[in-house]
């Protein structure tokens, strides 16, 4: 059995009208979306859905995707207990105080180590410290279990942050921490030149998936590929093969007679997050060329047996016998949209 699961967060483009005139030609994918089975998800957000995909539950906790994501950051065991602090930008406007993600700002890893330190500066009565392995990717190891629950970074940008703060008996020192930091970045050298320079401030960060590194997690999937560093994290973990994400599909190596295989494209959210349609149709016709049309060629050459592509909406599963299904009504994203 030679079964594939392709993990596209964002597919279905910007929560906004559509006209289908808008929409380009894509008869790879609308040929999945007309002969699959399709089913309805509600998602929390594409990195919790990702650990999901990888046999991770989580109940009253976060998923630990801090610790995951630094253990593909560093290639070492991180110990203790984490918590992304991703720099973000939070604009005031009249739906609150708004997220902005580094989607919309650049950082280079010079200045993300000064605000890093001037951040430290205020932690040390404390002794933890900010870590800085990635520009936009930063890290708080925390010396004590925090009752907390944190809301994912990507289900929230381009949202008020208000009703997503952290919750838990430890959020008031959670919170605090937050606050605290945005006093120190507001007073910051580098922010004020980035302000000189029209671009925008890193005036927050944004604390979420804390807990610690799970232990080896069973293996689900045969290999798995993808540009995404939670991806490899979770590969590291679970004992699977990763590779980094060609440009197409034909550029992966063959993977023999029997597999179950993961590829997960990240290239919409971006797109999602700021309602970006143009940005989100150019996303649109490079996957159709560099991965729907050449899946669907192997499909149809049985070289593939099962294919599913999962989104953050709907989950589509097509097999060789798909082709003959001939009397099934017509589809594309447009009619999946106005559902």
């Amino acid at each position: 059995m030679r079964s594939l699961t392709v993990f596209i967060p964002g597919l279905f483009g910007p929560d906004i009208a559509i006209h289908p005139d808008d929409l380009p030609s894509l008869p790879a994918l609308d040929w999945f979306l007309s002969r699959g089975i399709c089913h309805s998800i509600k998602q929390i957000s594409p990195s919790y859905t990702l650990c999901e995909l990888f046999g991770l539950s989580s109940q009253q906790r976060d998923h630990p995707v801090a610790a995951i994501s630094r253990l593909s950051d560093d290639n070492q065991h991180p110990e203790g207990l984490w918590l992304r602090a991703d720099p973000v930008h939070v604009s005031a406007d009249r739906d609150g105080l708004i997220l902005i993600d580094n989607n919309r700002f650049t950082l280079n890893q010079r200045d993300a180590l000064a605000l890093a330190a001037d951040i430290n500066l205020l932690f040390e009565p404390y002794g933890i410290s900010i870590e800085v392995p990635a520009p936009t990717r930063w890290y708080l190891r925390v010396n004590e279990d925090y009752e907390i629950r944190t809301v994912p970074i990507d289900s929230i940008v381009g949202k008020d942050i208000l009703p997503f703060m952290p919750t838990g008996d430890d959020r008031i020192n959670v919170i605090q921490l937050m606050n605290d930091i945005q006093m120190t970045l507001h007073n910051s050298d580098v922010n004020k030149r980035r302000e000189q320079e029209k671009q925008l401030p890193i005036n927050s960060v944004w604390f979420w998936g804390y807990g610690e590194l799970p232990k080896i997690i069973d293996r689900h999937w045969s290999f798995v590929v993808s540009d995404e560093i939670l991806a490899k994290g979770l590969s590291m973990v679970a004992a699977t093969p990763f590779e980094y994400l060609p440009e197409s599909y034909t550029a992966l190596k063959d993977k023999g007679l029997s597999y179950n295989g993961l590829i997960v494209l990240n290239s919409f959210q971006k797109f999602c997050y700021y309602h970006d349609l143009e940005g989100w149709i150019e996303a649109l016709l490079s996957t159709e060329s560099n991965w729907f049309v050449p899946l669907l060629h192997s499909l149809k050459n049985k070289q593939i047996d099962k294919l599913t592509i999962r989104t953050d909406v709907n989950s589509v599963t097509i097999d060789s016998a798909c082709r003959y299904k001939i009397w099934k009504k017509k589809k594309n994203i447009h009619s999946f949209k106005n559902n």
